[in-house]
């Protein structure tokens, strides 16, 4: 029989439904993997799946799954996912023998559920001599259960469970399949297949042939490099979850609780952030009590504590071997609000690295999400803390800074002023521009640099009038060039043709004894006219053409050219 994929739309509750089940799913077969037949855990875990995918026919029946290497799919939408068990997945099981679609009809949550979690063990456990997925199920022949395989050939071939596997030996219709050769194909005195005989082992000790040592040393192999920690977790949490006893549920919480710290401190990123999603998968379980389930939720904010990540990052500067960027950040992607002062001043101090690359984009997510307690963290009394809320706000460019930031300005540490007015100028919103109007008049030099500078380079029109005060105070001549370029490139960029006579009186004004200005100030305001290009500011530097100071009629020269 041949099921095709749904027409309609999956709704949103059909695909949470689905997603349930194939988690349950993939719980079963990892009990069905680590617990006998007769363990409790097992028999509950296969239960629940069970009535997790009872609960999908109501939404979408029968369901059609694509394969792929890594996931599961659902009409194009991942429904389940699991990249970081490689080859060990479930999704690679049955990709790797030809697998690309299955279809689970009502009643598969009967007998052929448990079937075909044996053959998916059975499967993972084979050696490269035993049958692959696609024979043993075409072998077993479940009721329920269809599916699609692609022949090495690379031919589709669409298979259900009453169709023959391509390369296996079929029958006529009405004969049955032969169990065993004819008589006449069997050798003299040969019985029937499954017969054990003592001519068959050699009578020496070492009676294995090549191909089974090989087999034998490549599963020890497999055994020793497979990380048993995870399936430690593992158990932890089948017991959270399957374990009726809330005494017995306490206490594995605490080994896991316990567990996380340990790998935190020894560099095992990856099972800590395999701990944290596990945790926040196994607290949706209805099965739990209800302050175990509280406590499991808490796990990441417990991690989130302001000493504990002090803690890790203390040991990222001692490690000597630089970690994964890609598992570091994984954990922290897991924190909550409360680890940002750690990070933000771990990131206001700390050399740039991977690792430093890393925290920071995952605390620019957490920042994202809590813009107002990065907020609060420009009143923080440690430097570093205030640094690194300025170098994210920066990156964030949110607006809900701005008061902070207006404060920070008003502060005396000249540095935060001037890393402030670069934040204000990265948000550029109303009232952030209405702020860098004040830093044009701050004590310090490098500070009114960076005002003037972001005005220009946004415009604020609204500065103008400052930036003009700023122009006729008479100790702007005494400033440095740098600080004269900066303050009238500004007003060039924006004060247009009702500033021209302001920079012709400071270019061409003349006294007794020559130009009234100095000559850094004119080469300022012609710099400032050729910025403008309009015609009464080419005018102006054309009176000037002549001058006889050199940097002057230099400025003018350039000025011009890049007013043409």
């Amino acid at each position: 029989m041949t099921v095709t994929p749904h027409e309609e739309e999956v709704s949103p509750l059909a695909i949470s439904a689905v997603e349930d089940a194939l988690r349950a799913f993939a719980k079963a077969l990892r009990a069905v993997q680590l617990y006998l037949p007769n363990n409790p855990i097992r028999a509950q875990s296969i239960d629940q799946t069970r009535q997790a995918f009872g609960r999908i026919w109501a939404h979408v029946s029968p369901l059609h799954i694509q394969v792929r290497e890594a996931s599961f799919m659902l009409d194009d939408r991942v429904v389940y996912q699991d990249v970081e068990r490689g080859i060990e997945s479930l999704p690679w099981l049955l990709y790797r023998d030809g697998v690309r679609s299955l279809t689970l009809m009502p009643g598969v949550e009967g007998s052929d559920l448990e079937a075909l979690l044996l053959l998916l063990h059975k499967a993972r456990s084979a050696s490269s001599e035993d049958d692959d997925l696609v024979t043993m199920l075409w072998v077993t022949d479940l009721e329920f259960v269809n599916y699609r395989y692609v022949e090495s050939n690379g031919t589709n071939d669409f298979v259900t469970a009453s169709g023959d596997r391509p390369g296996i030996a079929t029958h006529n219709p009405g004969e049955l399949p032969l169990a065993v050769p004819p008589a006449e194909t069997q050798a003299p005195g040969d019985g029937p297949p499954g017969i054990v005989r003592v001519d068959d082992f050699d009578s020496t000790l070492y009676f294995l042939d090549p191909r089974e040592a090989s087999y034998l040393q490549d599963e020890l192999k497999r055994e020793y490099l497979e990380d048993q920690r995870r399936l430690v977790l593992a158990s932890l949490f089948d017991i959270v979850e399957l374990q009726p006893d809330a005494k017995a549920q306490r206490e594995a919480l605490g080994i896991l609780d316990s567990l996380v710290l340990e790998f935190l401190s020894i560099g095992e990123y990856e099972l800590v952030a395999y701990t944290l999603r596990e945790a926040a998968t196994t607290a949706r379980s209805e099965s739990i009590e209800a302050t175990v389930r509280t406590a499991l939720c808490e796990l990441p904010a417990r991690l989130s504590e302001p000493h504990v990540v002090a803690q890790l990052l203390h040991a990222l500067d001692e490690s000597a071997r630089p970690p994964v960027a890609s598992l570091l950040e994984g954990v922290f992607a897991e924190l909550r609000p409360a680890a940002l002062e750690p990070l933000v001043g771990w990131l206001g101090s700390a050399p740039s690295s991977p690792a430093r690359a890393s925290i920071e984009r995952a605390s620019l997510r957490l920042a994202g999400a809590n813009t107002s307690e990065l907020s609060t963290l420009l009143e923080h009394q440690e430097d570093n803390v205030v640094r690194g809320a300025l170098r994210l706000i920066s990156q964030l460019a949110t607006p809900a800074a701005v008061p902070g930031l207006a404060r920070l300005l008003r502060g005396t540490d000249a540095k935060l002023r001037a890393e402030a007015v670069t934040a204000l100028a990265d948000i550029g919103s109303p009232s952030a521009l209405q702020s860098l109007e004040r830093a044009t008049g701050d004590t310090d030099r490098e500070v009114r640099v960076a005002a003037y500078r972001a005005i220009g380079s946004r415009k604020h029109t609204g500065a103008l009038p400052r930036l003009l005060a700023a122009i006729r105070r008479k100790d702007v001549r005494a400033a440095d060039l740098g600080e004269k370029m900066a303050l009238f490139e500004a007003f060039g960029a924006m004060c247009g043709d009702a500033g021209v006579a302001e920079l012709d009186g400071i270019l061409n004004a003349r006294g007794l004894l020559g130009a009234k200005e100095p000559p850094e100030m004119r080469a300022c305001a012609a710099r400032a006219l050729g910025m403008l290009g309009t015609r009464s500011a080419v005018a102006s530097l054309q009176k000037a053409a002549d001058t006889k100071d050199v940097v002057v009629r230099s400025a003018v020269a350039r000025a011009m050219r890049g007013g043409a």
